[in-house]
């Protein structure tokens, strides 16, 4: 059985050493992904185009993990990413699909 709470957590570890290629792994082809960035963006070739500009501007990317909640083929996951010297509190709502994301819906609060 797939355990939703350790894929959620090698996802952000993936997210947080920015590694692409692993981040990649996570996502299926018609992955899903909406932020304040982006309204819906799809599929995963361009939701990885984005990421790596994410990446490619942020030297000083971290990704932490706060919390993880998962029920019924979702995941919750609270973090904390700092981008420089911008710090956000967020949330990804995340669709499951076996052992890959199908949708990301994140939520991000700047830090005052």
């Amino acid at each position: 059985m797939v355990d939703i709470r350790d894929l959620t957590a090698a996802y952000a570890a993936a997210f947080d050493a920015r590694d692409l290629n692993r981040v990649a792994k996570f996502f299926t082809d018609g992955f899903e992904l909406t932020d304040p960035e982006v309204t819906s963006l799809t599929p995963k070739t361009e939701v990885l185009a984005y990421i790596k500009g994410l990446f490619d501007a942020n030297a000083d990317l971290s990704f932490e993990v706060r919390r993880i909640l998962v029920d019924h083929g979702a995941s919750v996951l609270h973090f904390t990413l700092t981008l420089g010297e911008n710090v956000f509190d967020g949330i990804d709502l995340i669709d499951w699909d076996g052992e890959q994301m199908a949708a990301m819906h994140a939520y991000l609060t700047p830090r005052g």
